[in-house]
């Protein structure tokens, strides 16, 4: 991929699942691309497949049981979505229960992939980080 996948977008969901997704993320996605569980918060994680790749390859490097449990979870209810001329995509049930979507949905870039999020969560994640945390974070970076 390219473009890096940035922005904050609010495209409407039905009842049955089904989303426009954003055309500027689309654009750089490419014409098909995946949906995963998000491994560290309750979200929908959107790679395209170059990306869903390296994803899987990085999986594949966690050994053992631990490994297996990781790779099953998380790829389990993996879904590969082409947009239909309007744009929209099909979230799985088992990805939307993943992402507590009950109702709106945000889908923001996050620079290597796409994240679908419940507004309601996505608002709470976003209203605990403020810029003072991300200020001492990125301290001692030059920027």
């Amino acid at each position: 991929m390219s473009d890096a996948l940035y922005g904050t977008y609010y495209p409407s969901i039905d009842a049955k699942g089904r989303m426009s997704f954003p055309n500027k993320l689309r654009d750089i996605l490419g014409p098909e691309f995946y949906l995963c569980a998000g491994h560290d918060d309750n979200y929908i994680a959107v790679y395209s497949p170059e990306e869903f790749n390296v994803y899987q390859g990085k999986l594949n490097t966690i050994p053992g049981r631990q490994g297996s449990i990781i790779r099953r979870k998380l790829l389990a209810c993996t879904d590969k979505q082409i947009p239909d001329k309007q744009g929209r995509i099909f979230i799985a049930s088992q990805l939307r229960e993943h992402a507590k979507i009950t109702g709106d949905v945000v889908v923001i870039g996050a620079v290597g992939h796409a994240e679908i999020w419940d507004k309601a969560l996505w608002e709470s994640f976003n209203n605990d980080v403020s810029f003072d945390d991300i200020n001492s974070a990125l301290e001692n970076l030059v920027l």
